[in-house]
């Protein structure tokens, strides 16, 4: 059962987790995972209601992991993924939204705060669809 105030955030970096972190206290439960073999574990056992993804990570990348959300038979299919990347370029942004992406950010480009305005956005979507 998907858990509609829980987010995980995909980062490897230690900073910006961090900011994310204090930036969701009060509102939303965050899990984090540094690579994508971590977020996968963390999906299968929480279920979380959104994803930040980001797409240069160690192990595993953020295209193939959210390739291989998209590919499963549960809400792996369906779950909300932001990528958060500081990947710019177009060929990116089409690849991340061809794979099932429900949005793009650049990280360079966006304050923290419209980081969480979108995954508000994205879960009130997701709780009037359901």
């Amino acid at each position: 059962m998907t858990d509609t105030r829980l987010v995980l955030v995909v980062e490897d970096d230690p900073i910006l987790k961090n900011l994310l972190g204090h930036t969701f206290a009060g509102k939303y439960q965050a899990l984090y995972a540094s690579d994508g073999n971590e977020a996968l574990a963390l999906f299968e056992q929480y279920k979380p209601a959104v994803i930040l993804l980001d797409l240069m990570l160690p192990t595993m990348g953020g295209f193939e992991v959210l390739e291989a959300l998209r590919k499963r038979d549960d809400e792996g299919q369906t779950v909300p993924v932001i990528v958060v990347s500081n990947l710019g370029q177009e060929g990116d942004k089409e690849k991340a939204m061809a794979l099932g992406a429900s949005g793009y950010m650049v990280k360079a480009d966006v304050a923290i705060e419209e980081i969480v305005e979108k995954v508000e956005k994205v879960l009130g979507a997701a709780s009037m669809a359901s």
